[in-house]
């Protein structure tokens, strides 16, 4: 499965002892899944970050997807149908929904609303309450 930056911001929050948001528990849940991230989404989680090693170092653990052609093609197709529908989403978005969509892999997000507006997505929620 592919983690969303929102996955990712509140694993690193539970983790410091901030309240469950569902997160850590979801990898409990999932103890032999590969997980995976974007190359986008370790952007949109590192700038968080003033000493980046933290970071790096957080990310680690999981395997980043590059950002290449056949991610672009897919992203392209993504912006144009959401354009046509009048509903769009942002560009960092499309690009790691274009990421789940050419690695053929789900992608766990808080964001649904957001994902779930492109075709052949397929979307993972894990937030409780």
């Amino acid at each position: 499965m592919i983690l969303d930056t929102c996955f990712l911001i509140d694993l690193h929050r539970e983790l410091a002892g901030r309240p469950a948001r569902g997160a850590r528990a979801f990898l409990e849940h999932h103890p032999d899944t590969p997980f995976a991230i974007s190359a986008i989404t370790a952007v949109e989680f590192l700038e968080g970050f003033a000493d980046e090693r933290r970071g790096t170092r957080f990310l680690d653990p999981f395997r980043i997807l590059p950002l290449d052609a056949a991610v672009a093609v897919h992203a392209a197709r993504i912006r144009r149908q959401l354009r046509r529908q009048g509903a769009p989403i942002g560009d960092m978005d499309i690009l790691i929904a274009a990421t789940a969509l050419h690695s053929r892999i789900p992608l766990v997000s808080h964001n649904l609303s957001h994902f779930q507006r492109i075709s052949g997505l397929e979307c993972i929620g894990y937030r409780e309450g």
